[in-house]
């Protein structure tokens, strides 16, 4: 739908507006900046995933014991405890109601802030779901129902390297250097007016035509939505295995993809 992509463009045009404003109402100081970014992402998101949907950030914690970094933006399922305080946060944000965790790192092509989100992905990627929420669940590969236990993990960024390649190499560097195995590892990674990074980690998982051998698994893929980037993340964001079961069929898909998205494998 023509109509809508564009609409989405011009949310795209007002984010990366106001990223740069945050810099002036911060008024320099870094943690106020931080926030006005936050905030921004947040209030996109809040948009497409209106109440009974929450957006909150924070920590996670999983019923097993683990707690995760903190993250800047999360999207808890309706079926999350509405555990707020007298301040109107939540005190306490547990992984069987959260859908995704979304960190802003406006500038991934600073290796140092590259790494602080890999390093909270990974801290929120060792979290794990007591109840598995998929249907027919027991159709499912083991791997598939192992991943789904899990919450997704995303990062939300204005800037990379001008050769996307050379960051996603990055990525995949570091997980090799620090021996990261693929369950802990990010899921999408956002780059505004760029694409997609996208880890399908089965290939069970991938959405367009490929011709995948017996032994291939997946793999790391850079789709090119351009000024449709928005578009793409909230597609990706309409396909992650959330925090409840869901047997309706998801709508919003078909109003995000009246283009082709070229997609090719890093």
């Amino acid at each position: 739908m023509k109509d809508f992509l564009e609409i989405l463009r011009y949310d795209s045009e007002e984010l990366q507006a106001r990223f740069k404003r945050s810099s002036i109402e911060g008024r320099g100081t870094s943690q106020e900046i931080s926030d006005f970014r936050e905030h921004a992402v947040q209030e996109f998101v809040k948009k497409y995933y209106p109440f009974p949907y929450r957006i909150s950030k924070g920590g996670i914690y999983d019923s097993y014991g683990r707690r995760s970094d903190s993250v800047d933006c999360l999207i808890l399922n309706p079926n999350h405890p509405h555990t707020v305080n007298q301040s109107g946060k939540h005190s306490l944000i547990v992984a069987d109601g959260v859908d995704v965790a979304i960190e802003v790192k406006p500038d991934i092509a600073n290796r140092h802030e590259l790494h602080r989100a890999l390093v909270q992905g990974r801290s929120v990627k060792l979290l794990r779901r007591r109840v598995n929420t998929l249907l027919f669940v027991n159709q499912r590969p083991e791997y598939i129902r192992d991943l789904s236990k899990q919450v997704p993990f995303f990062i939300f960024s204005m800037k990379a390297k001008a050769d996307i390649d050379v960051t996603i190499q990055e990525i995949k560097s570091y997980y090799e250097e620090n021996e990261v195995p693929i369950s802990e590892q990010l899921d999408v990674v956002v780059i505004i007016d760029k694409g997609i990074i996208v880890n399908y980690k089965y290939k069970e998982l991938y959405p367009w035509n490929a011709d995948f051998t017996d032994e291939q698994k997946g793999g790391w893929f850079f789709e090119e939505w351009g000024a449709n980037t928005l578009a793409g993340f909230l597609f990706h964001l309409d396909r992650v295995f959330g925090a409840s079961t869901d047997i309706n069929e998801k709508f919003l898909k078909y109003y995000l993809l009246s283009e082709t998205y070229p997609s090719r494998p890093v």
